[in-house]
């Protein structure tokens, strides 16, 4: 399976290949940790890094702190609304699509879940998996349902026994492995990426289907920022969105789908203003599932 430096690597050759006179480096760091490093470069003064590059929750952080510098490309034309920041600041580079991940041993296509409520039906009881961090999936579904009845919703799922386990990639192996029949949210990719490689697992979507995009953003002080300018731009061409597609992802720009993206599907956009309450949704999360959660 690829791996995230590999792609980031295969981004950096087309780009440089593109603009011979750059070399692109990238630094890795959790999502959390670089907000505090810009924040604290800010500060100082001092600026290492021209592009950002994470999660929809998080870039929208970065915006409103002031942290990010104002860059409409002319690439963003390509890209839906939802999928870029109305004032200019971000653009997705690609999506995740939320969905059911199923054992294809122990569970039928017969037998599927067609719906978010049928996951409430008493056969599906001990059977069911669910990452402990699964914030994104969990607002998303409140904001679906409406929040009264969406926290109502997640009792009665939380009722069905769900095993929490850390991290979907733990989760997808558990569920190929036969130990969980299905996990209520993984990503697709990932069970696209395992159904290559020969695992007994396929998943299913429900209607409308959750997703949550990384986006991409220049530095407010970077150093170099028509290099930035530039790196945009190849991200979001589509020579540079079709790398993100030979690696399984589905790329954000309008036109360029992955095999395995179901084109009819209703979709709900994550909304990156939600990360202000991403504490209390975290709180209320933990409340539900952990508390409930078999032994």
């Amino acid at each position: 399976m690829t791996t995230a430096r590999e792609i980031d690597e295969a981004i950096n050759r087309g780009f440089t290949k593109k603009y011979p006179f750059l070399q692109a480096r990238k630094f890795r760091i959790q999502s959390q940790k670089l907000l505090v490093r810009f924040e604290a470069e800010s500060r100082a003064g001092k600026h290492i890094a021209d592009i950002v590059r994470t999660t929809d929750w998080y870039i929208d952080i970065f915006k409103k702190k002031g942290l990010l510098l104002k860059y409409e490309s002319e690439a963003r034309k390509f890209f839906a609304d939802e999928l870029k920041d109305r004032d200019g600041y971000y653009t997705a580079l690609y999506l995740f699509l939320h969905a059911a991940a199923y054992n294809t041993r122990l569970v039928s296509k017969s037998d599927l879940p067609r719906s978010y409520d049928d996951l409430l039906d008493p056969k599906w009881k001990g059977k069911l998996g669910l990452e402990d961090g699964a914030y994104v999936w969990f607002v998303n579904l409140l904001k679906i349902k409406g929040e009264k009845r969406g926290i109502d919703y997640m009792k009665k799922l939380g009722r069905q026994n769900v095993s929490l386990r850390s991290g979907t990639t733990l989760l997808a192996i558990l569920v190929a492995a036969g130990e969980i029949p299905m996990a209520v949210d993984l990503y697709s990719y990932q069970v696209e990426r395992a159904k290559k490689n020969g695992a007994p697992i396929d998943w299913v979507a429900f209607e409308p289907g959750i997703v949550h995009t990384v986006l991409a953003g220049i530095n407010r002080n970077a150093p170099h920022p028509n290099a930035a300018r530039l790196f945009i731009d190849y991200l979001l061409s589509e020579e540079g969105q079709r790398i993100y597609l030979a690696e399984s992802l589905q790329p954000a720009r309008t036109g360029i789908y992955a095999p395995w993206f179901p084109r009819g599907l209703k979709l709900h956009v994550n909304d990156p203003e939600i990360g202000d309450r991403f504490a209390d949704y975290q709180k209320l999360f933990n409340e539900i599932f952990t508390s409930s959660a078999p032994n």
